[in-house]
């Protein structure tokens, strides 16, 4: 039996690949509809059945185990030509259409099938919603009627998913474009702002002449503001490295603990003008990771940092490492602040959170501590509660050398 074709077949199969639905993984919007259509029509098979060049492909189905069949033995072949109504045979053995048909006389043994065409907006049959029994019957009214509102659903989804794709290349497009520009302004910025700093520390150092005290606490307010505007352009332009991996290309060690936290400290310290005690351990018998040590030693610092920027001087700061069974490390700061309100904890590793309080730079900060720990297959969180604290963590695999040591991008 070999299957007529539309008059606008080649334009059909073109909006058909357009759709972008072919050979997609299941999906429970469409399964859903698929099974609801099996049990109105009282059948043991439904599909949702798109017609290609070649085949009939099955987007979701009930009662059925095969993934597609052949165009030219394809019942939805010659519903697709009428898409104003459904194709119902209520006997396969007495349409001379059918009769002879593979799918009539073997497995799976069709003797009766209805199918509700899938139209697009402009016109065109995409495939169909159908439902099949093994036996001879009808559909009552409400039956056909109950078909062609569900197909309608089907093709809704089918709308709903294209937009979506068409939405997400949009606003990844325009993601990529604003990360550009942030780049590329922060590296411009990069060079005024360090001269400028240059320019501050030699007027405050005496290099241009003794100082008034008002002079000097304006200029100090001016070096300050220099400083923080720095930081952030070069918080910037870290997160703009490690977003593009051609940039990157790092060796991975075994990491030293003792080493990444004594650096941690000290830098911390230095960065922070409040001492406060940061007590720090090293679980014994740690299993072996690789890493970018400079790397890992940075995230630790970062929360180290944001730890102590929300700890009162009189409290600690806590440090730890730990095993997590065979295959993690657990890292986990631990500070005495106030706590993060739950609506903000979902977004507070991304670019901006938003978050009351929170420095730009320390939303930056975080956001880069994410990069780098995914990058280097790891997770992490924090656990807070109001009033009694936070504790960010992250993780990182256990993992063989030679594994790692083929990942030359974070």
């Amino acid at each position: 039996m070999k299957s007529l074709l539309a008059e606008n077949e080649i334009a059909r199969l073109e909006v058909l690949r357009q759709y972008r639905i072919l050979d997609t993984v299941c999906e429970a919007a469409f399964d859903d509809l698929t099974l609801l259509a099996a049990q109105i029509c009282n059948t043991p098979i439904a599909l949702i059945s798109l017609i290609d060049d070649c085949r009939q492909w099955f987007k979701s189905k009930v009662g059925l185990d095969v993934e597609s069949t052949p165009r030219d033995v394809a019942f939805c072949a010659h519903a697709i030509l009428q898409p104003h109504d459904i194709l119902i045979v209520r006997d396969t053995l007495l349409d001379q259409r059918f009769a002879n048909n593979p799918l009539v006389t073997s497995d799976p043994y069709i003797r009766f099938y209805a199918g509700a065409p899938l139209v697009t907006s402009d016109g065109y049959v995409l495939g169909t919603l159908c439902v099949i029994d093994r036996i001879p019957r009808d559909l009552s009214p409400e039956q056909q009627n109950s078909l062609r509102i569900l197909s309608r659903q089907v093709m809704s989804q089918f709308e709903l998913r294209s937009n979506l794709d068409k939405l997400e290349l949009i606003t990844t497009a325009e993601r990529q474009r604003t990360e550009d520009l942030i780049s590329a302004l922060s590296h411009d910025m990069r060079t005024p702002l360090l001269a400028t700093r240059g320019t501050l520390r030699a007027m405050l150092g005496g290099a241009f002449g003794t100082l008034s005290d008002s002079c000097r606490e304006g200029l100090e307010d001016c070096r300050q503001a220099n400083e923080d505007v720095l930081k952030l352009v070069e918080a910037l332009l870290d997160i703009s490295r490690h977003q593009t991996p051609v940039l990157k290309n790092l060796n991975y060690e075994i990491l030293n603990w003792k080493n990444i936290f004594a650096e941690a400290i000290i830098r911390s310290n230095a960065n922070w003008q409040q001492k406060q005690i940061i007590k720090h351990q090293i679980s014994p018998s740690l299993p072996t990771v690789y890493g970018n040590e400079l790397e890992i030693q940075r995230v630790v610092q970062n929360l180290l940092e944001n730890a102590l920027r929300v700890t009162k001087p009189d409290q600690s700061v806590s440090l730890a490492v730990v095993a997590l069974g065979d295959t993690e490390v657990k890292v986990s700061v631990r500070d005495n602040g106030p706590g993060i309100a739950p609506q903000y904890k979902e977004r507070l590793f991304h670019r901006f959170s938003q978050q009351r309080g929170r420095s730009d730079l320390s939303e930056l900060n975080l956001y880069l501590c994410r990069l780098i720990v995914e990058a280097h297959g790891g997770r992490i969180n924090v656990e807070s509660i109001l009033g009694e604290g936070n504790t960010f963590w992250f993780t990182l695999p256990v993992a063989p050398q030679s594994r790692l040591q083929n990942r030359h991008e974070i």
